[in-house]
């Protein structure tokens, strides 16, 4: 009899599960309907969790759009070069505005040359 493991035939309890202090479903059904502030801070850390995790997604997606080959990505380097990378659009932008007026005169002016040729 020939039986082909599969990656699925042993699964592992997820992470969430081994936490002493995250009860299973079942206990926490039982757990919110004898005692509702247990249940509200039970549904606090999960929505706390939510946003953390949240908030790393986003750090990550940041860090990849700095820099994807970036060998160090932990938080306060991605602030620090996201910071910088603003100021330094920043500083083009103005650059670029105060550039504008003279290039567009420098534009008309070559335009009314062409004109009288």
């Amino acid at each position: 009899m020939d039986h082909q493991w599969k990656p699925n035939d042993f699964s592992m309890p997820a992470a969430a599960d081994l936490d002493p202090s995250n009860p299973e479903p079942r206990q926490r059904q039982e757990m919110e309907a004898t005692d509702p502030i247990a249940a509200r801070k039970v549904q606090k850390a999960d929505r706390e969790k939510l946003r953390r995790d949240k908030l790393n997604e986003q750090f990550v997606e940041l860090g990849n759009t700095l820099d994807p080959d970036r060998p160090k990505n932990d938080k306060v380097t991605i602030l620090v070069d996201t910071t910088q990378m603003l100021k330094d659009l920043t500083a083009e932008v103005n650059r670029l505005r105060a550039e504008c007026p003279s290039l567009t005169e420098e534009s008309r002016e070559l335009t009314q040359e062409k004109n009288e040729l």
